[in-house]
């Protein structure tokens, strides 16, 4: 999506300045290219950042002289850009590419290849949107990026909620063109709406979660009653939740901007900011600003395995192989909720609108009667079928797949219901999502968590783990929650072995898919509903 690490670059001793333009034609022709016409190219995207010329007068405090903040971003997996290119002689050759940073590399996710050649004109816009319209949005004969992209400018707005990095970032509008540099290509971006920036005398004290994925912004916090921190009236972003720095994206030109808020003592605070340019920020110091050195902060990098409690903190899986009871005590058992079993990416496509990943739980449960005649009646226009493992990894939400299975046993036991879909994990009401059966797309993005690679046919390897054999290392991996997922879960010897996906099978509708983990690598396969000895693994996305 359109998320992105912002980054602090520290204060400086003299007020810089960075280009809030993108650069025009004339920056973007390069000497000698090292590569040949039509040839595939790396391509890197960068930030110019945002320049500050002026100190907010407004300001509750003086700002040191030639104090600044210059701010650049770091795009992190998940981010897309929209890309198009037109030749010397007018004609187009890209019309809204996507590209989208997988974390390593720019890719166009349907496999289209980027070709550079001399003489074309490269221009790129973020956040993408799949829906541009080319047709308007425009200006086609315009020389430069500025005025190519000029009538879309013209037309953004930015969000009145910019509370979340999502929201946030749908309204930092950017475009740059491109260039050669070596064999590279880079798309060097401005920003074209102006910024607010806000440093507030907060005392952050407690433990941050942070997710390696994931911006600064979207860490879990675990504040000590004895933490100072700031409200706003406006829904603001808080780029970091290790420091006291705000942001409020604007319209260059437009309407001034009123913010206002309260400090943890309940005293007031309000200014306005007005006239503030493209590419360029206004800083606003309450109270004194940000001072890390009354913070006292204890970082927690969440990583698969760990454990989830019901008090949305996280306790470390422990490291020798034992339970959560040998090693934290009988407090934190009682209190685990799930295992995290999936880090999700920027605007993850996979984790039911929810941000950071999923859990499974961390009891498995297992039914040795799963016979369901009705399903003989379902229609393909009930329930997707996916008819072979690479289209079924394409199905995104076992949630969606749980509640229409609910729906069409409405006239189903209750009993028989909780089988498909769990109770509301009430305790945690919008932090996190009800339980329910993964897709097989979602098993597919487990699986890929905990050392797995899944081809596009759906091949699976194990490419790494202690003892190269994925049962036994998937068993140590969530032995802190006693389940074994490389074992069967009945008495029976012919139990069937592994987990039931909410992904239908077949166009009959008598078949899901079923991970098996007892293999190495594991598998994908089908289940017949009217089978006995099932597995349940359920997750939830947080």
């Amino acid at each position: 999506m359109k998320t992105r690490n912002l980054l602090m670059m520290g204060m400086v001793a003299v007020a810089m300045m960075l280009g809030g333009c993108a650069e025009t034609d004339n920056d973007m022709m390069e000497m000698a290219p090292a590569v040949k016409d039509g040839q595939t190219v790396k391509i890197n995207v960068v930030d110019n950042g945002y320049g500050d010329v002026t100190r907010a007068a407004e300001s509750n405090d003086e700002e040191v002289q030639g104090e600044n903040t210059i701010m650049q971003t770091n795009f992190i997996a998940g981010d897309k850009i929209g890309v198009f290119s037109i030749s010397a002689g007018g004609a187009v050759h890209y019309n809204n590419l996507e590209l989208r940073y997988n974390g390593t590399e720019w890719v166009n996710p349907d496999g289209e290849t980027f070709y550079y050649f001399t003489g074309m004109r490269y221009y790129a816009y973020y956040p993408y949107n799949p829906d541009f319209d080319s047709e308007n949005g425009v200006d086609w004969s315009a020389e430069g990026v500025d005025a190519f992209f000029a009538p879309y400018v013209t037309d953004w707005q930015p969000q009145e909620d910019q509370s979340t990095t999502k929201q946030y970032m749908a309204s930092d509008l950017m475009v740059g063109a491109g260039a050669m540099s070596g064999e590279t290509f880079t798309f060097s971006m401005g920003h074209t709406m102006g910024l607010i920036f806000i440093s507030v005398a907060e005392e952050i004290k407690g433990t941050i979660f942070l997710f390696p994925k994931l911006t600064e912004a979207d860490a879990i916090d675990s504040l000590n009653a004895d933490s100072k921190i700031f409200t706003f009236e406006q829904k603001v972003y808080k780029p970091s939740r290790k420091q006291g720095y705000y942001r409020y994206i604007v319209k260059p030109g437009g309407n001034p901007t009123f913010i206002s808020g309260a400090n943890p003592d309940g005293r007031l605070f309000s200014f306005t900011c007005d006239n503030v340019s493209g590419g360029h920020y206004k800083k606003y110091i309450v109270d004194g600003g940000f001072d890390p050195s009354k913070c006292e902060i204890k970082p927690f990098v969440v990583e698969i395995g760990d454990v989830m409690l019901n008090d949305y903190s996280f306790v470390r899986r422990p490291a020798d192989g034992t339970t959560i009871y040998a090693t934290y005590g009988s407090t934190i058992n009682n209190k685990k909720l799930g295992v995290v079993a999936y880090l999700a990416e920027s605007d993850d496509e996979y984790t039911e609108g929810f941000t950071h990943g999923l859990i499974l739980k961390t009891s498995v449960d297992y039914k040795n009667q799963f016979t369901y005649s009705q399903y003989a009646s379902y229609t393909d226009t009930e329930l997707t079928n996916f008819t072979t493992v690479k289209d079924a990894l394409k199905d995104k939400s076992g949630l969606s797949n749980s509640l229409l299975h609910w729906s069409l046993f409405s006239q189903s036991s209750t009993n028989e219901k909780n089988r498909i879909f769990e109770y509301q994990l009430t305790a945690l009401t919008g932090k996190v999502s009800n339980w329910f059966l993964p897709s097989v797309g979602q098993w597919g993005k487990i699986i890929s968590d905990i050392g797995c690679t899944i081809s596009p046919n759906g091949t699976i390897t194990y490419d790494h783990g202690m003892t190269n054999n994925f049962a036994a290392d998937i068993n140590t991996l969530f032995a802190s929650i006693s389940v074994k997922p490389g074992e069967a879960y009945s008495s029976n010897s012919n139990a069937w072995r592994g987990f039931v996906s909410s992904t239908e099978a077949t166009t009959s509708g008598l078949s899901l898919y079923k991970v098996v983990f007892n293999t190495t690598p594991p598998s994908f396969s089908t289940y017949g509903k009217e089978s006995q000895y099932v597995n349940f693994w359920r997750a939830a996305a947080f």
